[in-house]
């Protein structure tokens, strides 16, 4: 068994919603904010995404490393002056509402 470790670092722009966890089209569960969550899936390879509303993060075709345990992290694009183009991001943008990337980064714990 394969497991899908995903860390959501914590942002005003989503501090109170929740973001969608979708893997090969599959809905696994919800992420909050400031959260890191375990998920297990079945397939090694996985097309992983986060969504929240008609908004969602860039697809990321993830594959584990040599534990079984592909790490990702979300976090918000709407940072510092970003914040004032909200309306941008989700008229004109909605797939780079959340940032999803491979990799943990310590210093969101």
């Amino acid at each position: 068994m394969t497991i899908l470790r995903i860390t959501r670092d914590s942002g005003f722009a989503d501090r109170t919603r929740n973001y969608t966890v979708i893997a090969n089209g599959i809905t696994l569960g919800k992420i909050s904010d400031g959260e890191t969550k375990d998920f297990e899936i079945k397939t090694n390879t996985q097309e992983v995404y986060l969504s929240i509303d008609w908004c969602r993060s860039n697809k990321l075709a993830a594959t584990p490393s040599g534990n079984d345990v592909i790490h990702l992290t979300a976090e918000s694009s709407l940072r510092g002056f970003r914040l004032f183009l909200a309306v941008a991001y989700i008229a004109i943008m909605p797939t780079k509402y959340i940032r999803l990337t491979a990799g943990y980064w310590p210093r969101f714990v």
